[in-house]
């Protein structure tokens, strides 16, 4: 697994309040408030569906409320959205040479 359980639990309910009407909510805020952006995550939401791929239509689950926060500020989640982005090409570049890098799968 690429991410924590903490951030799994955030992730399902972010990544459903981006996906299912009427968009927005708690976690939604919550990643406002330390001014991340929807841009700011999208390896972070790769790492979610590959370690946690949706099971039908619906990703993630609803919640009235957001479990905690896992990152402190912006800078935070760009830094690990970076980290991710380094993993995923390891694996895509591992893939098109027709290898499997340890972890993947």
């Amino acid at each position: 697994m690429i991410l924590t359980r903490v951030k799994i639990s955030f992730l399902d309910v972010y990544c459903h309040e981006g996906t299912e009407l009427p968009f927005g909510g708690q976690a939604t805020d919550a990643m406002t408030r330390i001014g991340a952006r929807d841009g700011d995550t999208l390896n972070i939401q790769w790492a979610y569906l590959r370690d946690k791929p949706p099971t039908s239509a619906t990703i993630g689950e609803a919640s009235r409320a957001a479990p905690p926060l896992p990152w402190a500020d912006r800078e935070a989640v760009l830094r690990r959205d970076a980290e991710i982005q380094a993993i995923r090409e390891e694996i895509q570049g591992a893939r098109s040479k027709g290898g499997n890098p340890a972890g993947a799968g």
